[in-house]
Formats: structure tokens, C-alpha cells, sequence
């Protein structure tokens, strides 16, 4: 699966949730809440900044001689 894709799936699974966010009573469910939360924090939002990984190159030393 690609990165698109797995966003796009928990987008969906956080729209699932949120219709179980409150019972029946209308009290909200800490369980699902919880998860929503998570989900909201692993979701890039417009105003986060993608963090790029970057690898750090060895370079050869010359010795002078």
C-alpha cells in the first residue's frame, strides 16, 4: 500500500469512529475517543509541516601525503 492510500484509509476509519463516538445514553465513549484522537495526530493536517528524513553521506577523507 502506498502512503496516499494508507492516509485515505485512516481518513475513513476516523469517519467510521466518529459515528460511535457517543452511545446510545449520548455519552461520549472515552475507548473511541482515545482512537480519534490518535488518528487526528497521525493525519497530516494543512498546517503541519512534513518532516523529510534525511541520510547523513560518508565522505571519503584524502589523506595528504
Amino acid at each position: 500500500m502506498s502512503h496516499a492510500e494508507l492516509l485515505a484509509l485512516l481518513g475513513r476509519a476516523r469517519a467510521v469512529l466518529d459515528r460511535y463516538l457517543f452511545d446510545e445514553s449520548e455519552t461520549m465513549r472515552d475507548d473511541v475517543a482515545q482512537m480519534c484522537m490518535a488518528i487526528d495526530e497521525a493525519l497530516p493536517g494543512e498546517g503541519r509541516v512534513e518532516v523529510k528524513k534525511a541520510a547523513l553521506e560518508r565522505v571519503s577523507q584524502r589523506s595528504a601525503a
